[in-house]
């Protein structure tokens, strides 16, 4: 009698661990559908016509009869491209203002994309990998472009401004800054203007959106570099972005912006620490400029 309830507490328990463990799957599931679900609501699919031909490196049309794009530009904040298992296309992504002014493009890739927020819109060029007559047919229009799935955020938020002859896109995050050379400084008639150098990268492309009163602090991680970090608080005054202070930060230093600011554009310099010279910035160090510096915002 005694053995019996024990095979069947055992027999019980058993049960009871894999009604457990269902129930845990069950939730499991849900999580993973819960997550599935917040993707498809926050993004959506994108339908694109597709020509044949090409686009150059000055993002222009080029005749080319091997390869397909988009002729009509698309709205391209959180832009995520998926490729079938079995494509056989590479593709490029050619990004725009919203005046259709050629910004920059990607390499050539061959795997699935997701990008940051970019400035407003994009062209696509699909380049077959297996077209061995090197000639888009009719049919390819379409069995080429059916090989890759692209998305878009549902709301595109993109903001811009126009900033001493350049056209801006606003960021509310310091890692969407993007680097470039160059530098923005005063001109000897009192102004300011964005300059052409490789010993300084400016965020000429970008920028910060901020309060007045909130805290920039700047610290210099390179274990290589010297680096030092320029802010400049930008306002706008009867419809025109005035640069109303310029701070030079050094490591740790701590900024209380002016009451007005409503945006930070940024410049920095490196300087050699074994010759104590400053020195033009490499492509690479330009490139992954948040590996070398520090820039946090708050309150």
């Amino acid at each position: 009698m005694a053995k019996m309830k024990s095979k069947t507490k055992k027999t019980l328990k058993i049960v009871g661990l894999a009604l457990a463990g269902v129930v845990a799957l069950g939730l499991l599931s849900f999580g993973i559908k819960a997550i599935v679900d917040y993707t498809k609501n926050d993004l959506k699919k994108v339908t694109l016509i597709y020509d044949v031909g090409n686009l150059g490196s000055d993002g222009k049309y080029v005749s080319d009869e091997s390869t397909l794009y988009t002729k009509e530009a698309f709205l391209c904040d959180g832009l995520q491209i998926k490729l079938d298992f079995d494509n056989q296309i590479n593709y490029q992504i050619y990004y725009y203002d919203d005046l259709d002014n050629f910004i920059e493009s990607t390499d050539v890739l061959s795997e699935s994309y997701s990008g940051v927020i970019h400035d407003g819109y994009a062209r696509l060029v699909i380049i077959p990998t297996n077209d061995e007559d090197e000639k888009i047919s009719w049919t390819e229009r379409i069995t080429y472009p059916n090989q890759m799935t692209v998305k878009v955020k549902k709301n595109q938020n993109i903001k811009y401004v126009t900033a001493y002859a350049k056209r801006l896109s606003c960021v509310d995050n310091v890692s969407m800054l993007r680097f470039v050379h160059g530098d923005f400084d005063i001109n000897s008639n009192g102004s300011y203007s964005f300059i052409s150098t490789d010993k300084y990268a400016v965020t000429s492309k970008d920028l910060l959106v901020v309060k007045g009163g909130e805290k920039i602090t700047f610290n210099d991680i390179s274990e290589v570099y010297g680096v030092t970090l320029f802010c400049m608080e930008l306002t706008e005054i009867n419809g025109n972005i005035i640069c109303q202070k310029k701070t030079t930060m050094n490591n740790g230093v701590s900024l209380v912006l002016e009451k007005k600011t409503q945006y930070c554009l940024f410049v920095y310099q490196i300087i050699d620490e074994t010759t104590d010279k400053l020195v033009e910035i490499p492509e690479s160090v330009l490139s992954n400029s948040f590996d070398i510096l520090s820039i946090t915002v708050s309150k």
